[in-house]
């Protein structure tokens, strides 16, 4: 699904608020609605779009695709369990171990001192966790809005 004409202005906006950074490059979750965030902001910043399938947001198995408020009263009682797989959706477990191999190969040779990650609130959950040193048992969830900046360090070995 394509983002809508606010998703494409918020999209934009965020470009404006990120014209002064020193990023080295932008990295998207390889997902449409991502992608089409990330464009204006790697074209703003004239700087190269990689696309990250370790970026994207949880896979929901059967339930893939479906909105999220259905995903959400279908998957509640499974939330919490890091282990669980409701519908053939990836566990929370299986995010975690993909996100972090992402940021161990950031670490390992990190492309610049700055980078721009655009990806899903479940998956920056995840990273926030990992880069925090937190077993995926100890997530802790916040709601992320659209468009939202957060930065997180990157810690180098």
């Amino acid at each position: 699904m394509p983002l809508s004409d606010l998703g494409r202005e918020q999209a934009r906006e965020i470009a404006a608020a990120l014209a002064d950074t020193r990023a080295a490059a932008v990295y998207s979750s390889d997902l449409r609605r991502a992608l089409d965030t990330a464009r204006p902001i790697a074209d703003r910043l004239r700087r190269p779009l990689v696309e990250e399938p370790a970026l994207r947001e949880r896979d929901f198995g059967v339930l893939q695709g479906r909105l999220y408020a259905v995903v959400m009263d279908e998957l509640r009682a499974a939330w919490s369990d890091p282990d669980s797989r409701p519908h053939g959706a990836e566990s929370w477990r299986d995010v975690y171990a993909r996100v972090a191999r992402f940021l161990d190969g950031l670490r390992a040779a990190p492309p610049g001192r700055e980078l721009i990650l655009v990806t899903h609130g479940g998956t920056l959950n995840v990273a926030a966790a990992c880069l925090a040193g937190a077993p995926v048992e100890d997530m802790q969830w916040q709601q992320i809005d659209n468009c939202a900046v957060i930065t997180l360090p990157l810690p180098l070995d």
